[in-house]
């Protein structure tokens, strides 16, 4: 008969889940505000844009090598464009939603 222990195994399952008991999973810091957030937003945004515009403009100058690039920084201003917008959404949204509560 075959004498199996799954004791070691329960603690190598325990060890991929949290290799360090001592380390703890932290609480963000208390600067996550929502202004905070969506000034970050808004900021990854312009970034974004203006990144785009950059190479938008090397690759009309004929300083861009690689289109692939100028494509990608199209895609991620766009990308950051419509979660800009779609956070303004949900805030209008949800000021729409606390008016329509009754007192």
């Amino acid at each position: 008969m075959l004498n199996m222990n799954i004791n070691p195994l329960a603690q190598n399952v325990q060890n991929i889940i949290s290799p360090n008991p001592a380390v703890s999973f932290v609480a963000p810091p208390s600067d996550f505000s929502f202004s905070n957030i969506l000034s970050d937003s808004l900021n990854t945004a312009a970034m974004a844009d203006a990144a785009d515009k950059a190479s938008g403009l090397e690759l009309l100058t004929n300083q861009a090598d690689d289109l692939s690039a100028v494509m990608l920084d199209i895609q991620k201003a766009e990308l950051s464009l419509n979660l800009a917008l779609q956070i303004r959404n949900r805030i209008i949204d949800s000021y729409n939603e606390v008016m329509r509560m009754q007192v």
